[in-house]
């Protein structure tokens, strides 16, 4: 897992190699909310569900993560806020 800027941070799969965007946000950030994907379009046409590089916020930023080795929860500090993540089986 990785922190950056517009408080995304992205989770890597090694055994499948794949990986997800996701965003840390009060806006999103209820009790069972599920997380959409994000996807940052570097330049060109974006589709409806895509952010611009022109428009990332770089006073927001992931500060720190971390995650448990065992189970699928996940922590993310951004600004002042802690977000707790568990994907549900």
């Amino acid at each position: 897992m990785t922190g950056s800027y517009n408080n995304f941070f992205r989770m890597f799969d090694r055994t499948t190699r794949r990986d997800v965007t996701l965003e840390a946000s009060r806006e999103i950030a209820k009790p069972k909310t599920v997380l959409k994907p994000r996807k940052v379009c570097t330049g060109g046409k974006r589709k409806k569900d895509e952010i611009s590089v022109d428009c990332l916020d770089f006073n927001k930023k992931i500060l720190h993560t971390a995650w448990h080795p065992t189970e699928n929860i996940i922590a993310v500090a951004a600004t002042n806020n802690l977000f707790i993540f568990q994907d549900k089986f």
